[in-house]
């Protein structure tokens, strides 16, 4: 859970509760001085108090206490009472906003309607707290904490988990919370959405009733036999079910009880309900789902909807699209999507009226709620924010709204939040999308109106008028301040990307990376992605050793990296207790640049840290592990220990047994272990290195293929065109180019490859993969996922000047102005970042790498010159 929107006290970047603005919701009890002889504590949205005579186990039977927004003060106040009367360690969130996000619809399902956690120090103390607590809190009502067992009928909960911080690697290579096994091997605490007891936990006898009297409750026979889940959140499931007494297929509203609250503090079941009777009376429109019926399981609602055939617009947007593609379109494949485009953008338009002129706005306008059918119809969904807007509904009836209490980003705008204006904002909105889904940005920079507009009509043969229309449309009122804007901020700026060799624009990168820094900070040094607030604070992909790292590797003799900021990475880095070992996301990679800055001393601290770190459940990748620790302990001139890390490398590339591997690509898959295991034959000579990565490239390029050209399949028979055709990676029906996960990353392996290796086979590939880097449009700017990425690859693989113009202009389209600099949105473009994988400092990186020639320099380990060249 992270601060949202205007809660946080910058909104436009991603920070933690502790940062809320909550100070006029707090409740009386968080401001309340701890007890005598207690301690108190706060961190993370929770107010800690713990007796100073107590002494915890690291883990054990944990009781929380669900409670809506209204119930929490109550349920807090007999909480408090009992807890420190009986000498109990408990924990309870500060105020009405945390409780709120905490069962809002953006909320982790499994963390909903955890408002009170108590610690018991033994069994005894947990069954007598249940016992004693569940009369005092009779009546108090709250989201059904999924992770848990229910006590009873009331708001407890508990289930086994750990009562301190400690980590430890999962059975695919990650890094979780964990708790202790007899044996003090240490094993992921899992935290889902069931309850479930660790098989080794003993337990005790109430508790075992409890779940035999749980099982036992009444449900009844549910009349559908679950498909397949396609999607969920704190407010519930949705899924294609198929009717047992028809065999007709349905889908699956589901709704929990006090969860998936919105801005209007309605819960699921009610906005259900809304949507069940907004759908009666639309009956009969071919634009919406027929509704089926209603039933109770559980004590979660369903409502039983038509099943429409058919693929959600963005998944039809990206299928389609001629610039999401490798391959130049022609003027046909453009003017055939523009007449696709139009035509469903004016049936949208025709569904929306329809429902207008029967007195109901939509509410939720955006591309996942259409529906594209088989035969080019259209069919809104999900119509849980609808509402009815008739002249007798009025406009302050109560709990009706007049406005949804739900929103998605770039489709809304503050002066477009009431009645039809709502639908009427969102159509233009996603008019634009259809041509240029970036729309999210228009939120940071009203400017980016203006020139997502101008790239749309500069791409496809519109009709005259369109651009002009949807530029009046999405204009502010005159009246409205919008403070996120600049004049002329996307386009005639000193800081704006320019194609003409990027110098200003590595300037400006630089100037806006040191404006945003907060050194006063504890916890982080740059905003970012979400995850430098788990324990990646430092590191080189969302942490301070990324963006420092970038500043040394742009900047001339006068303009070095801060002293303070260093000083707050090798501060950071020591107070840091679970931190990880890998390369990108922990001690290899704060090593690495330790030493680059200057601190050779704390680069050995963190190398011996890195050494003492259990890696033997570590995954593979060089993103997070064994290569990229391997290639940590070669930079360092430590063979001897990189030989050791590569043992279970080729273990695993003989015989399958070994490190896990999540995904494809230069930082989870077999690519990165290949660039380790390549490089580690360069320093050796020893050639069953070289064998074990050519076996790694291939298990990555199997997931490989050509992707489809503009006019479909690209002609593969050697007789045909002479320009190979591209080769990319393959997931589902998607075609991946991007540094992390897909070709481009794939490419940096196999050039490595050949720098050390002749390999005909290996080179064409090379080739292929590079003439795949030339995508005019991706959803991101950053790094490891989106055209900076390319444009940096395409540095390191000698890619064409005319492909590096393309992802320069794409940059700069993604390029937002906001107090008088230039940043870049993370994936989902809902918040900026900053950081090395996701934000301004990888866009600095690329660039800096593709104008300055000097791509050996910009990513750790991951580019390296010849042997010869190096220094």
């Amino acid at each position: 859970m992270l601060a949202q929107g205007d809660l946080a006290a910058d909104p436009y970047h991603v920070d933690t509760l502790d940062r809320v603005r909550d100070h006029d919701t707090r409740w009386a009890h968080s401001d309340r001085p701890a007890p005598p002889g207690w301690r108190r504590g706060e961190s993370g949205g929770w107010v800690h108090l713990r007796p100073g005579s107590v002494t915890l186990p690291p883990q054990g039977w944990k009781i929380h206490v669900s409670a809506t927004a209204d119930a929490a003060p109550t349920a807090l106040e007999r909480v408090w009472d009992h807890c420190v009367a009986h000498n109990l360690t408990f924990k309870f969130l500060r105020s009405r906003t945390m409780v709120e996000l905490a069962n809002s619809k953006q909320a982790a399902r499994s963390a909903s309607g955890k408002v009170v956690t108590i610690y018991p120090a033994d069994t005894q103390e947990l069954e007598q707290t249940l016992k004693e607590l569940d009369p005092l809190l009779a009546g108090i009502r709250g989201p059904y904490v999924l992770s848990d067992l229910r006590w009873e009928r009331g708001p407890l909960y508990l289930r086994y988990g750990g009562f301190s911080t400690r980590y430890c690697f999962t059975s695919d290579g990650g890094y979780t919370p964990a708790i202790g096994t007899p044996e003090g091997e240490l094993v992921p605490d899992v935290r889902g959405t069931s309850f479930k007891v660790p098989s080794w936990v003993e337990v005790p006898a109430f508790v075992a009733a409890a779940v035999r009297r749980a099982d036992a409750q009444p449900r009844g026979a549910f009349p559908y036999r679950v498909e397949k889940a396609l999607h969920f959140s704190n407010s519930g499931g949705v899924y294609r079910a198929v009717e047992k007494s028809t065999g007709r297929t349905v889908l699956l509203r589901e709704a929990r009880p006090y969860a998936g609250v919105d801005s209007l503090g309605r819960d699921a079941v009610e906005r259900l309900t809304g949507e069940e009777a907004v759908l009666e009376r639309l009956a009969g429109l071919d634009c919406v789902p027929r509704v089926h019926g209603r039933i109770e399981h559980w004590e979660h609602h369903f409502l039983v909807e038509e099943f429409v055939e058919g693929e959600q617009l963005h998944e039809a947007i990206g299928r389609r699209h001629p610039l999401f593609r490798p391959t130049p379109p022609g003027p046909g494949a453009l003017a055939d999507y523009t007449a696709w485009a139009l035509g469903v953008a004016d049936r949208i338009e025709a569904a929306i009226g329809a429902l207008h002129a029967l007195g109901v706005v939509y509410g939720d306008l955006q591309p996942g709620n259409v529906i594209v059918r088989p035969d080019g119809g259209i069919c809104l969904v999900d119509f849980e924010t609808a509402f009815d807007h008739t002249p007798e509904s009025g406009t302050d009836g109560g709990r009706v709204p007049v406005a949804p209490g739900l929103s998605t980003a770039g489709f809304t705008a503050p002066w477009a939040r009431s009645g039809t204006a709502i639908d009427l904002y969102a159509l233009s909105c996603l008019r634009l999308a259809l041509f240029c889904p970036l729309t999210p940005l228009m939120r940071f920079d009203s400017a980016k109106a203006n020139s997502l507009t101008a790239w749309a009509s500069s791409g496809f043969p519109v009709p005259a008028g369109f651009i002009t229309r949807l530029r009046t449309e999405l204009a502010a009122p005159s009246s409205t301040s919008a403070p996120t804007s600049h004049p002329g901020g996307d386009g005639d700026s000193k800081d704006s990307i320019e194609a003409d060799g990027g110098v200003l624009a590595v300037a400006g990168l630089r100037d806006a990376i040191l404006a945003s820094a907060t050194p006063e900070r504890p916890d982080r040094l740059f905003p970012g992605d979400i995850r430098q607030f788990d324990q990646q604070a430092c590191t080189l992909s969302h942490g301070a050793a990324g963006v420092l790292h970038a500043l040394h590797v742009s900047a001339d003799d006068t303009d070095p990296v801060p002293a303070e900021h260093i000083d707050w990475l090798l501060s950071a880095t020591e107070r840091a207790r679970w931190i990880r070992p890998g390369l990108y996301d922990g001690l290899g990679g704060i090593a690495y640049v330790l030493a680059e800055l200057g601190r050779p001393e704390a680069a050995r601290e963190a190398l011996d840290r890195m050494s003492r770190i259990d890696t033997a459940r570590c995954g593979a990748g060089l993103g997070s592990g064994l290569a990229g620790i391997g290639l940590t302990w070669l930079h360092f001139g430590h063979p001897e220990e990189a030989a050791r890390v590569a043992a279970p490398l080729e273990r695993a590339l003989a015989d399958g047994a070994g490190p896990a591997v999540n995904g494809t690509g230069l930082l989870e898959g077999w690519s990165g272990a290949a660039l380790f295991l390549i490089e580690l034959y360069a320093r050796t000579g020893e050639e069953r290195y070289a064998k074990a990565a050519e076996q790694a490239l291939a298990r990555d390029l199997a997931h490989c293929g050509v992707p489809p050209g503009p006019d479909g399949p690209v002609p593969t028979d050697p007789a045909g065109p002479k320009t190979s055709p591209v080769v990319q990676v393959r997931k589902g029906q998607r075609w991946l180019s991007a540094l992390d996960g897909g070709s481009a990353g794939i490419g940096i392996a196999l050039h490595a490859y050949v720098r050390h290796r002749e390999d005909a086979h290996f080179a064409g590939l090379l080739d292929r993969v590079r003439a795949g880097l030339n995508a005019e449009l991706m959803l991101a700017p950053g790094l490891m996922n989106g055209h900076a990425g390319l444009l940096y690859a395409l540095a390191c693989l000698d890619g064409s000047e005319t492909a590096r113009q393309t992802q320069l202009r794409a940059l700069r389209l993604h390029a937002i102005r906001l107090r008088d600099r230039t940043g870049f949105a993370l994936d989902g473009m809902l918040r900026l970042s900053t950081d090395l994988a996701t934000g301004t400092a990888g866009v600095l990186v690329a660039v800096h790498a593709a104008t300055r020639g000097r791509p050996q320099d910009a990513l750790p380990l991951i580019s390296w010159p010849p042997a010869d060249e190096r220094r």
